[in-house]
């Protein structure tokens, strides 16, 4: 799969003391080798409501990868490396699932 196609969607709101802490990591993550030509970005859920009901938000932080909803809560730095690199060596967003913490 070509890497510089995937991208990372970061649901916030205002009142999320989490969600910087969740776009940080993703930022961070997207410096470290391997990583760094997946693109990323922050989502306003209040802003995109449609968009964010239609992936199935429904809490921030929440994190989606190639459209596919995949995180819905504050991940660990190892749970968030490891869905991202489960979903650059599978076959697409079809393969992501969802991952609760």
């Amino acid at each position: 799969m070509n890497r510089a196609s995937i991208g990372i969607e970061v649901f916030t709101s205002s009142t999320c003391s989490r969600c910087q802490k969740a776009a940080r990591m993703v930022e961070q993550l997207l410096t470290e080798p391997g990583f760094e030509n997946i693109t990323w970005h922050e989502v306003d859920v209040v802003a995109e409501i449609d968009h964010a009901v239609a992936l199935g938000v429904l809490a921030t932080p929440s994190i989606a990868i190639g459209g596919v909803l995949v995180l819905t809560a504050l991940p660990s730095r190892q749970q968030l490396r490891g869905v991202v690199r489960h979903y650059l060596d599978s076959e697409g967003p079809n393969h992501a699932q969802c991952h609760d913490r």
